[in-house]
């Protein structure tokens, strides 16, 4: 007699503290990763170049030559894209499966293609003497397996939508978005301490995290996928008033891959959702790729240690936690008890006022020749994070909770593919930087967030 095993999953009420305490633990391991993996790799890189072979670190002074960072650039690079091709690949087809198999089994494979990459890059850094180190692209490859991280954060935002109120969703998506920068802030406060102990210490940790979180939350998860016709909503009393398009939502299942395609694609390509979806997919790819620079850019302009570089991220972290968890609730309950204005209307005036902030901190950033100016562009930009969430809150709501795992499937594939185009830009004009302005790289976000602002103010009304 076969046996069958039973997930002891949490009641659908308990969805938004386990996705918060599990991906804290998920991204906790990712960003104590960052600082050591980069530090390890330009060390290796700089041994290389030197023709050294011994185990002891150099000290990074001696890496900051136009030689070495040329080599850490297409190397980064060149990893990033490989794992932005291999996610954007399989994110719409995985979103568009979630819709039929359920969110868990996907999430499940998004988190194991993650540990799996992971593990790759780091054994190639271990061996770095007999492995040539562009064989770290290799480790993108994996995230056909799952889609990684995107897709990973597709599925837990899926979910959450399954499951909440309307009115609920944008704080939910800001919890959920509060704890990976929880992650994020702590990460290379606790990777620089760890370091000093061993380069290995933190990158050993990180990889267990990452285990650890992935199974806890695989484990303990509820399925929400059947939530969406009789759902248990998060944080009200009522339930969810269903979709107009309910008609629609019977008919979903019997539509072929291709046809609800199509139907996603035509929903999203009209008002105001085509407004909605940069700010919705590309604002990240662009925050993420500059902050990638700007890790490696200090430690060249101003001679800042890789550590010191590091805590800029902690920074933002901060300052974009402070704004989702208190600034923009607080902004939402003024507007609501100051104006007669619906959840909606009140998530595009914030839409719109973060927009702002994220030109400004954009502009900011490009000023290179200050520390102090990049500090301000890093607060700034903190200010305006609320745009992705908001846009996406927005966004949901326009096209109606039948199509949420295509949607989502989209935004994830827009990100990575965004994230490719961020990268194939921001790279040569690194390299380009190094030879002229350091401030060149810069100029593309400042392009997306400008592009970004514009489209977002023409959004009239969402319904």
């Amino acid at each position: 007699m076969a046996l069958k095993f039973r997930r002891p999953a949490v009641p659908i009420q308990w969805l938004l503290p386990l996705l918060v305490v599990n991906l804290f633990i998920i991204s906790l391991g990712l960003s104590i990763s960052d600082y050591p993996s980069t530090k390890l790799l330009q060390d290796a890189i700089c041994k290389r170049h030197l023709g050294l072979t011994f185990d002891e670190l150099l000290p990074e002074s001696q890496c900051h030559g136009r030689a070495v960072q040329r080599e850490l650039n297409i190397i980064e690079i060149g990893g990033a894209i490989s794992g932005t091709l291999a996610g954007a690949l399989v994110s719409l087809p995985l979103g568009m499966l979630a819709d039929r198999v359920g969110r868990v089994p996907i999430l499940a494979l998004s988190i194991l293609s993650l540990f799996v990459s992971e593990s790759l890059f780091l054994f190639i850094l271990w061996r770095w003497r007999q492995i040539p180190l562009r064989a770290t692209w290799a480790s993108g490859a994996i995230l056909l397996l799952g889609g990684g991280q995107g897709v990973a954060e597709a599925m837990v935002f899926t979910s959450i939508s399954d499951v909440t109120p309307e009115s609920k969703r944008a704080t939910c998506f800001q919890w959920v978005s509060a704890a990976v920068l929880s992650a994020e802030l702590f990460g290379p406060l606790v990777a620089s301490r760890l370091t000093d102990i061993s380069i290995w210490h933190p990158l050993c940790i990180s990889l267990g995290l990452i285990g650890v979180g992935g199974i806890l939350l695989v484990t303990l998860m509820p399925e929400t996928l059947h939530s969406r016709d009789s759902p248990i909503p998060i944080g009200e009393v009522t339930p969810i008033i269903r979709n107009n398009h309910h008609s629609s939502d019977d008919n979903l299942v019997s539509k072929t891959p291709m046809e609800s395609t199509k139907s996603t694609f035509k929903a999203l390509s009209r008002r105001p959702a085509v407004l909605l979806l940069p700010g919705a997919i590309l604002a990240v790819p662009a925050v993420s790729t500059q902050y990638g620079i700007i890790m490696r850019l200090m430690p060249i302009q101003f001679d800042w240690p890789l550590s010191r570089a590091a805590l800029l991220l902690s920074l933002n972290a901060a300052v974009t936690l402070i704004t989702l968890l208190v600034i923009l609730p607080l902004a939402s309950y003024t507007l609501y008890k100051k104006t007669s204005s619906s959840a909606l209307k009140r998530d595009r005036i914030l839409a719109r006022s973060s927009v702002i902030l994220f030109v400004l901190g954009s502009f900011f950033l490009m000023m290179v020749d200050k520390a102090s100016l990049i500090i301000i562009g890093v607060v700034l930009s903190g200010l305006g994070s609320g745009v992705p969430t908001l846009c996406r809150t927005l966004l949901v709501a326009h096209i109606g909770q039948h199509k949420t795992g295509a949607v989502f499937g989209v935004i994830a594939a827009g990100e990575v593919l965004g994230t490719l185009v961020c990268e194939l830009v921001i790279g040569p004009l690194f390299n380009v930087g190094l030879r002229t302005w350091m401030g060149l790289p810069f100029c593309l976000g400042l392009v997306i967030s400008i592009v970004t602002c514009l489209l977002t103010w023409l959004v009239r009304k969402v319904d």
